[in-house]
């Protein structure tokens, strides 16, 4: 079955994925959104499996995970469980909710968790991902912006640049259904950017496969032009040999590399068709 019969098929259900370490919010985050179904599910302290619920006419599939940085195990068998959890959201996930508690800053460790995720599940997985600030409502009372939060750190501002669905936050301490259904508007709007995509193995597949095709390309046009550089240096002599094999290297780099170029915008289209 290919992504666009997917799409076709099961284009009502929304598939979430929360993503966290431990203490970010994850559980408050998954009990907000029960507590907004149409069905008012009683809240969790825990999940292992789906909650499948209905939030505004949608079917809404939520998938928590075990939090990272977690003292009784390590972060590679949190990772492990963490990809089982992630193959229950079959076909596959259209959004990664990446938490994060607005009240902590930013650390290396939270860095470092955000590069596991990236080597488990490819770089390209920030396409599907939107980063949830929890406790939101401890932030008004201090009269500041997300925004502000977000600036004041270089890691993070990149990080939240990178993802493709933005940020969203989340108030823990309100009832209204609204934060719920604003954040679904808001991943909705990512699916469609995407394409109607969900992602699946092949997401990580392909994008490995892309980075591999323009290191062949740039290093070509690199060995091109070294190669002619040294070809001309062999027949000359230097110095003169020497000056007019850097400038011949450099015009048959310019000219690989404008090749390579192309060959980049290839490997994109090819990637994004298979």
């Amino acid at each position: 079955m290919t992504s666009e019969d997917i799409l076709l098929s099961d284009s009502s259900q929304l598939r979430i994925v929360l993503i966290g370490k431990v203490g970010a919010g994850k559980t408050s985050v998954m009990n907000t959104f029960l507590r907004s179904s149409e069905e008012n599910e009683k809240p969790v302290s825990c999940g292992t499996e789906p909650h499948q619920v209905q939030i505004a006419g949608r079917s809404v599939v939520l998938v928590d995970t075990p939090g990272l940085c977690s003292t009784e195990q390590t972060d590679e068998e949190v990772m492990k469980e963490i990809e089982r959890r992630v193959s229950l959201a079959v076909p596959g996930p259209h959004v990664f909710l990446f938490v994060l508690n607005c009240l902590d800053r930013f650390t290396e460790e939270e860095q470092d968790m955000v590069k596991m995720i990236k080597t488990t599940f490819g770089e390209h997985v920030t396409d599907y991902t939107v980063v949830l600030f929890t406790c939101g409502d401890e932030l008004k009372r201090d009269g500041k912006l997300i925004e502000d939060f977000i600036k004041d750190s270089r890691a993070l501002r990149g990080f939240v640049g990178e993802c493709k669905g933005g940020h969203h936050v989340f108030d823990n301490r309100n009832q209204d259904p609204s934060q719920v259904t604003e954040l679904l508007q808001k991943i909705s709007i990512m699916v469609q950017t995407n394409g109607g995509k969900c992602y699946t193995a092949d997401s990580k597949d392909k994008g490995a496969r892309l980075k591999k095709r323009i290191a062949v390309t740039t290093g070509s046009s690199a060995v091109a032009g070294a190669a002619v550089g040294g070809l001309v240096s062999h027949f000359v002599g230097s110095p003169l040999g020497a000056a007019l094999g850097a400038t011949a290297g450099g015009v048959v780099g310019a000219t690989v590399g404008g090749a390579g170029i192309l060959a980049v915008e290839h490997a994109k289209h090819q990637c994004m068709i298979q």
